[in-house]
């Protein structure tokens, strides 16, 4: 009984030293130490003091990546926060704690102490995980900065912020949620969502899975263009996956000179959205490219110094365009998922459909959990295929779909999106949507280039004297995958060394019964008659 007796009053008393009352009784008797007898000994005593009271409540964090003092951390154990340890929240903090003012000599050279603490072997390297993370087998989805929802094929639970390892900032975390509320799934629920009118049947799913997908936070992640006239709600559907999760919205102008931003965005993690991507800008199709597969940027930290620092695609991207330019490269547009949308119909006023989000917040992310879990749960096989670039996301989407008890929608919505890749490409390239206009005569092509540069110009006259049969199978070359998907292009060395292309018209049935091969914008419908200045501008920008 003394022994059980003891120990209590130990872990009472160690407590009572966490709390900022003992730090503050611990430094004044350090200030009464008559064996300290300069102010330097006093200081170093209060800064040791300190660090070993910091210690004792939580644990010191710095990025892995970049070991600096701007990215020491400190997770305060008590409160469930992890704090950069030169932001005014954890300076403000510590100042209320030790009952110092920030302006006394002792509290800047306790700064100091602690700052060089979080880069000793006392202090972990770590990459922060920011509004959700994942793991093997779990995803974790934060509830303010002390908590987070962990999903496993097991369930949903609670958990403490640091679980497994898994650390949110406290500046990137999602708001508070009621993780107990009743699960209702919010893209039926919110007109925003329910009422997205898009050109064909997949595309309300597949903008669905993506938005639900979120959380799993994958290594690889599609970008998702939003597509339509003005008025279709392209960038306002993307504004509400934002509104839904919780967190501002990053929504963000392309720009001639905006790469940097670019991967400043998408290493910050959560979601970015680029909106109205309608002209052509040199740097953004390989920045997608590279962001769709988890690649980075690495660039001088300063520009008076050799220290590099590196950006890496955190971020799930999200991109809006009524003449989506930047889906002439082959590469990219082989990474992008579409949804294609009418205009809307009817008037809803904008704070109606933001306060109809925010009331269903709690039960859409409730059910989003949910949803997710049942997914973990599926170790059924899912058919390959339906994404070549992505094949993990597919896999989950598919497994979603399950979840949803929409399986076989999932995997048409998937297929059509795939198939829908190469439509895309070729509609938005000048050359390429030329070719495909071409085509919709209905009747096959068998022959060179320059025959095909014929059959092109009784479609539009405006290529005579602009668009040489040998610059037209160099552009077929390298658009020669996505020909292959659309038109059953086949090519063969003819006599001479020439080639020969067969080539068939388009079914538009193959790809997702959308209602035209042509977006609403497509190079071809805006260039025709007007060849010669946009097919200058296309070749100047390929040189």
């Amino acid at each position: 009984m003394n022994k059980a007796l003891a120990q209590m009053e130990a872990q009472a008393a160690e407590a009572m030293n966490a709390t900022p009352e003992g730090i503050q009784n611990a430094l004044w008797k350090l200030s009464q130490d008559k064996r300290l007898s300069t102010a330097t000994e006093k200081h170093r005593a209060y800064c040791d003091e300190v660090v070993g009271w910091l210690h004792g409540r939580g644990s010191f964090f710095h990025l892995s990546a970049c070991p600096d003092f701007n990215g020491g951390m400190y997770f305060d154990r008590e409160r469930r926060l992890l704090l950069r340890i030169r932001s005014d929240a954890f300076l403000a903090w510590l100042s209320d704690a030790l009952a110092m003012n920030r302006g006394e000599r002792a509290f800047q050279l306790i700064q100091s102490a602690v700052e060089t603490e979080s880069l000793t072997e006392r202090s972990t390297g770590i990459e922060p995980s920011t509004y959700w993370a994942s793991r093997p087998g779990a995803v974790y989805l934060s509830n303010g900065s002390g908590h987070a929802a962990k999903i496993t094929a097991e369930g949903v639970a609670v958990v403490d912020n640091g679980t497994d390892g898994v650390l949110f900032p406290a500046d990137a975390v999602l708001p508070p949620w009621d993780s107990s509320a009743e699960p209702v799934n919010p893209f039926e629920r919110c007109a925003l969502f329910r009422d997205m009118s898009t050109t064909a049947p997949h595309g309300k799913l597949l903008f669905q899975l993506w938005g639900i997908s979120l959380p799993t936070d994958q290594q690889t992640k599609p970008p998702l263009c939003t597509t339509g006239v003005v008025g279709s709600g392209k960038t306002r559907a993307v504004v509400g996956l934002f509104e839904l999760y919780g967190f501002p919205p990053r929504v963000a102008a392309v720009t001639k000179n905006g790469e940097g931003d670019f991967w400043t965005e998408v290493d910050a993690g959560g979601l970015a959205c680029w909106d109205n991507a309608d002209t052509r800008i040199d740097w953004l199709p390989d920045a997608l490219a590279a962001a769709a597969t988890g690649g980075c940027q690495s660039k001088r930290k300063l520009y008076s110094d050799a220290e590099r620092v590196t950006l890496r695609a955190r971020s799930w991207v999200a991109v809006t365009s009524a003449n989506p330019a930047f889906a002439a490269d082959a590469g990219l547009a082989d990474r992008l998922l579409v949804v294609r949308l009418r205009r809307r119909e009817g008037g809803t006023a904008e704070a109606a459909l933001s306060a109809e989000i925010a009331a269903a917040r709690d039960s859409g992310l409730a059910w989003i959990c949910q949803t997710i879990h049942k997914a973990l749960a599926d170790a059924e096989p899912v058919p390959d295929g339906l994404n070549q670039r992505h094949p993990d996301f597919a896999a989950f989407a598919v497994r979603l779909g399950r979840a949803l008890g929409r399986e076989a929608e999932a995997v048409a919505a998937l297929r059509a999106a795939e198939a829908d890749k190469s439509v895309f490409n070729l509609e938005n390239d000048s050359i390429a949507a030329a070719v495909l206009e071409a085509m919709r005569s209905g009747e096959p092509f068998t022959g060179t280039a320059a025959e095909l540069l014929e059959r092109m110009k009784i479609h539009d006259p405006g290529l005579e004297g602009t668009l040489s049969a040998k610059r037209l199978s160099k552009r077929m070359s390298k658009l020669w995958p996505h020909l292959e998907a659309v038109l059953s292009a086949r090519q063969e060395v003819a006599h001479g060394g020439w080639l020969r292309y067969t080539l068939k018209p388009p079914s538009t049935g193959d790809y997702g019964d959308f209602e035209t091969a042509f977006s609403e914008k497509s190079a071809w419908k805006v260039n025709i008659g007007t060849f010669a200045k946009t097919s200058n501008e296309s070749h100047q920008s390929h040189q």
